[in-house]
């Protein structure tokens, strides 16, 4: 601290007028800090202040926090909002009280721009501390509001040195730090030493010291004196300068459509924060005539950059997607976020037998697959069809047929409830994956056209990750009947060595017991021994019945009625001490099937009664039948018959303890079994076998503590 820098604070102490922070604000940073102390010792600090608990539950309601529940005590806002915004939220309220009186700065200091770039330095402090996985965001934010504080405090404390420095300069590019070090007082050091006399810790006192030291210098320092300098730079801006961004990115790995949307994204967060705090911040500034800057508020600039900066997140999270429903509701998140588009169905191709069926992301945000929903590829004329047959997005409203458009069209554009349909082809290299079905209206269309080539892009990209997860799919069935083959055919191999010498020791043994008076002690052991060897010969046969080849006799079969009797037989076995109820919901219209009764009644006792063994006491199991239709897929020409095509869908779920995700990947292997001693692990192997013998699949969802859900399709008739 040199001569005069020492002049200046000295005239501020002996002035008894230093600016200090209220007693209440005092005790509530102490409070904060307090990790011991309760939310209702901070609510009732913050009560005697009318002004601040007003600000605080604005804050606590506002859409900044995106919730619905509305907040009206300060107990639960400090539980929504958290220690540290509250002390930022004071700290920075009390700052501005303090020093924001209009007659305590001279004529030149523009105190809206003042607290607009304290604003937007914050923001993107706490922004730029996300980005680079810093611990204290919510530091890294009160210390960009308050890393001005030494311009307020030379602003207030010596209004005509500091107005002199404002107004001119014998040297005109000079900056105004050079300025105030040349008259004596840099508003830097003047900070830093106002925040140690309020007793802040030493990495926001840093961050202000030297938040206007060289970009070489500051790289070298710890992170909060970083993030300070690229907020501060960053806020400076009025235009994307690519000067200004290579210092920010030798400071931090932001790319700079990422730097551009977080200065979009920052001034709409100013905005919001300037109405809570009560600061007056005015206008963003312009760029200075004859800048070489581009200005950040084109119109086309910000929804270029913007929307380039959104589709890439998407397409990050796509790239993140485990399975083919977390692509779809990225996909789903995507559209909403860059078109805002919500209505929206996905019509994907199913692989074994060609059909367009329809997926669709529920408000809960779960995946469902509406019945009948199902579009044939020998449906030439609807308007989903051609899309993917062009390979071109069509659009209901802008199309030129004179003819009507297919009913299946109309039904889709009823189900969306809006004036048209506009679908968008998913494919992947010529590979067709689906189709992306949007319900928008006229206006809708205009503006969704205006963003084409960025729509084509994200659907492209939804096509690789869809036709990647198919293929992740079909590999993971071929290598799962790949093992199911060779465990086949070692139970084979197995059952057939085994059952000749287990059938000659059987022998020797009853040999050897009739050798032997019947009150020989030795009687008791060959007895075991002859009961283990049946035991033995038991599991044989399991294994023997899970390696053959069966053959099935199929004829006309009510699905409901075999169903009906299952929960029967399964309700009566039942020990009393169980509080298990079975409940059904079977469509009356289901129509019968063609299949085999008793391999049938084999699959669904077994799965009932997995579900029974899975809640053990208390719980409930639910089995639903639905018939599916497919009558859309009739090749032209053909008559067809009343309900001969399409599948029947039996769920069998319960609300047991569920399975395990481990378990779940592997669970129609043989010999793979949860339930302990007793049980052979092959059951749902037999389940599995059985329905795609006959023609049909089978497939579990679960979720632990949920229970889980089987969900059979068998065809209506199989040829």
């Amino acid at each position: 601290m040199n001569d005069r820098l020492k002049q200046y604070i000295s005239r501020i102490e002996s002035s008894h007028n230093l600016p200090i922070l209220p007693h209440i604000l005092v005790k509530l940073i102490s409070a904060c800090r307090d990790e011991n102390g309760s939310v209702q010792e901070m609510a009732k600090i913050i009560r005697s202040d009318t002004s601040m608990a007003a600000k605080i539950l604005k804050l606590a309601n506002s859409s900044y926090f995106r919730s619905t529940t509305k907040i009206v005590q300060i107990d639960q806002a400090l539980i929504r909002l958290g220690r540290d915004a509250v002390k930022n939220l004071a700290i920075s309220s009390a700052v501005h009280q303090v020093f924001s009186r209009p007659d305590a700065v001279p004529n030149g200091f523009d105190l809206k721009r003042f607290w607009r770039h304290s604003l937007t330095s914050a923001v993107l402090a706490k922004m730029i501390a996300e980005k680079s996985a810093y611990n204290q965001p919510d530091q890294a934010f009160l210390t960009g509001m308050i890393h001005d504080i030494g311009r307020l405090l030379l602003a207030t404390k010596f209004p005509d040195e500091y107005k002199a420095v404002l107004n001119g300069s014998e040297i005109s590019t000079e900056t105004l730090l050079e300025k105030e070090i040349r008259a004596g007082f840099p508003h830097t050091e003047i900070g830093a030493w106002l925040l140690n006399r309020w007793n802040f810790d030493s990495m926001t006192v840093d961050a202000v010291l030297y938040h206007h030291e060289p970009a070489a210098r500051v790289k070298e320092s710890f992170p909060l004196v970083r993030i300070v300098y690229a907020a501060n730079d960053m806020s400076r801006m009025t235009g994307s300068s690519d000067e200004a961004f290579c210092v920010l990115k030798g400071l931090f790995p932001c790319t700079f459509p990422d730097t551009v949307q977080m200065m979009l994204q920052a001034e709409q967060e100013v905005q919001e924060l300037a109405s809570f705090l009560g600061l007056s911040i005015g206008e963003r500034e312009s760029a200075a005539p004859g800048s070489d800057r581009i200005d950040i508020k084109t119109p086309e600039l910000v929804s270029e950059v913007k929307n380039f900066s959104l589709l890439v997140g998407v397409l990050q999270n796509l790239v993140a997607c485990p399975d083919e429903n977390a692509i779809l509701k990225t996909i789903q998140e995507g559209l909403t976020i860059l078109f805002d588009v919500r209505k929206v169905i996905f019509f994907l191709i199913d692989p074994e037998d060609g059909l367009l069926k329809a997926r669709v992301v529920t408000d809960q945000g779960q995946i469902d697959s509406p019945p009948g929903l199902v579009i044939s590829k020998y449906n030439k004329d609807s308007l989903i069809n051609r899309s993917l047959q062009e390979n071109a997005p069509l659009s209901s409203l802008t199309g030129n047929d004179s003819g009507k458009p297919a009913i299946l069209d109309e039904q889709i554009k009823h189900l969306f409830d809006c004036e048209g349909i506009f679908s968008l082809p998913l494919v992947r290299l010529g590979e067709k994956v689906g189709a992306l079905v949007i319900g928008l209206d006229r206006p809708e269309e205009k503006a969704l056209m205006q963003d084409e080539k960025l729509l084509n892009l994200l659907a492209r990209q939804a096509a690789i990750a869809l036709y990647a997860e198919r293929l992740k799919q079909i590999e993971a069935k071929n290598i799962a009947t790949e093992r199911l083959a060779a465990m086949t055919n070692l139970a084979r191999k197995v059952v057939h060595e085994a059952n000749n010498p287990l059938g000659i020791i059987k022998n020797y043994l009853r040999i050897l017991s009739s050798r032997l008076d019947e009150q020989n002690p030795a009687q008791s052991e060959i007895r075991v021994i002859g009961e283990e060897i049946d035991r033995i010969t038991r599991i044989l046969k399991e294994l023997s019945n899970f390696s053959k080849s069966r053959s099935f006799k199929k004829a006309a079969l009510d699905l409901n009625t075999l169903l009906n009797d299952i929960v029967k037989i399964v309700s009566q076995s039942l020990p009393d001490s169980v509080n298990i109820q079975i409940h059904t919901n079977l469509s009356p219209t289901l129509p019968q099937i063609q299949s085999d009764r008793d391999a049938l009644k084999q699959v669904f006792l077994n799965l009932v009664k997995n579900a029974v063994e899975a809640i053990k006491e208390r719980g409930n199991i639910f089995i639903e039948s639905a018939y599916v239709p497919e009558i859309t897929d009739i090749p032209p020409g053909k008559i067809p018959g009343t309900l001969d095509k399409g599948h029947v869908r039996v769920v069998v779920r319960d609300d047991g303890p569920g399975i395990s995700p481990e378990i779940e990947t592997r669970l129609f292997e043989p010999y793979l079994s949860t339930k302990g001693t007793g049980h052979s692990g092959i059951g749902l192997s037999v389940v599995y076998n059985t329905i795609k013998d006959l023609g049909g699949t089978v497939a579990c969802s679960s979720e632990p503590a949920k229970g889980a859900v089987f969900t059979t399709m068998l065809p209506v008739h199989s040829s």
